[in-house]
């Protein structure tokens, strides 16, 4: 049998400085693709990231609380009661403050900040160096300070990321930060302190109507292990749960907190949308690019297929060849741009806090608006081909 010439293969290889510049404008898109998606992708992350720290079958939050900055909170008392379910081992609750949660470095303005609980009893929030740290905080007027805190506070980290000493003020109050935690930003905390419960009446004598423990923000609960075990179980202690005081807690799964906050950043906020828009454009200016790229290839070309066009060549052929040097020319630029890609949101999460994660799902979902943005230039690059005599492309 005679081998096939690889024609798509040849002509996308014949100029090396052409590839060169085309692999350049291709990864140019693919990259700026990839930065919008993974701008969006933050949004939907770093709301959850919280979340997912936290070890329970369930969660309680008031009804009012559509998101989890939001400062809307329920009695304490329900959690007591909650303990009466014999499907209930064990609760706990977490106290978050942004609205009086005012942060003060030594020489520079105020700034607002989160502040986070640490539970009583370990294991409830699996956070990065919580563990080794929380013994820190038996001394009063102590707080660990998330290691992903924007720069703009101000604070200082010797070499191996623990603060160094330092004058600060929690609500002007002063506090003494004894250790580092990894907790992370997003688009509503650019920041993160960790305090004691009890640290809360100190710093915080307001909140609640002046009793500042006696309202939780999010309860975390376990179940007894054989009722955790089985979903159907668990959504009706969520139901029974709820059921105790309704209108003034919601009780459901860690799951569904989530799906609820990453539904309302993607539908009922213009950032989500806005980055939905960025990839879009990213794609509109790759076809544009990629257009440019094989229509000059073709036009270069142009007498030597009107030669395979009079030797009688179906326009599927011309179809099929365009096809495979775009799926070429797609991967020569995917592969570079994964790379850049890599570097540039490891320099976006050092700078921001955010969580630039590059799954693997995520860049299929690149690759094929790669692929799908170099089929579409060539398809339209190949129209004059199609349409033209082929004498008159001599």
């Amino acid at each position: 049998m005679r081998r096939r010439t690889a024609l798509a293969w040849k002509n996308l290889v014949n100029d090396p400085r052409r590839l060169l510049m085309a692999t350049a404008g291709v990864g140019f898109a693919a990259v700026l693709m990839f930065t919008q998606n993974g701008f969006r992708n933050a949004l939907l992350d770093s709301p959850v990231a919280l979340i997912e720290k936290m070890r329970c079958d369930l969660v309680a939050v008031s009804p009012a609380r559509y998101m989890l900055p939001v400062n809307q909170r329920f009695p304490r008392d329900l959690l007591r009661r909650a303990m009466s379910d014999p499907a209930v081992e064990s609760v706990e609750p977490l106290l978050i403050e942004r609205l009086l949660a005012r942060v003060r470095v030594a020489g520079l303005p105020a700034r607002p900040i989160r502040v986070l609980s640490v539970p009583r009893s370990p294991g409830w929030l699996e956070i990065e160096g919580l563990t080794k740290s929380r013994s820190l905080l038996n001394a009063s007027g102590t707080a660990l300070i998330d290691r992903k805190t924007r720069t703009e506070y101000g604070f200082q980290f010797d070499q191996w990321e623990q603060p160094l000493p330092q004058t600060v003020e929690l609500a002007g109050k002063q506090i003494s930060l004894v250790g580092s935690v990894v907790v992370g930003t997003d688009f509503a905390n650019e920041g993160t302190l960790l305090i004691r419960e009890t640290a809360f009446a100190d710093y915080f004598p307001i909140r609640g109507n002046g009793q500042p423990l006696e309202v939780v923000d999010v309860g975390m609960i376990r179940l007894n292990e054989d009722v955790a075990r089985s979903p159907v179980q668990t959504a009706a202690v969520a139901e029974r749960l709820t059921s105790l005081a309704p209108g003034r807690w919601k009780v459901l799964s860690p799951l569904e907190l989530k799906h609820q906050e990453t539904q309302f950043w993607r539908e009922q906020t213009p950032v989500g949308k806005i980055f939905a828009i960025g990839t879009v454009m990213g794609f509109v200016v790759g076809v544009i690019i990629c257009y440019q790229i094989l229509f000059t290839s073709l036009q270069d070309a142009m007498p030597e297929f009107a030669t395979l066009r009079a030797m009688g060549y179906p326009n599927r052929f011309f179809v099929g060849l365009v096809i495979r040097q775009s799926v070429f020319l797609s991967f020569f630029g995917f592969v570079p741009a994964v790379l850049v890609t890599q570097g540039l949101f490891w320099l976006l999460e050092r700078y921001s806090g955010l969580p630039m994660l590059l799954t693997f799902e995520r860049m299929g979902n690149v690759l094929g608006l790669t692929t799908a943005m170099c089929l579409t230039s060539g398809l339209l690059a190949l129209r004059k081909l199609l349409r033209a005599d082929p004498a008159s492309l001599f």
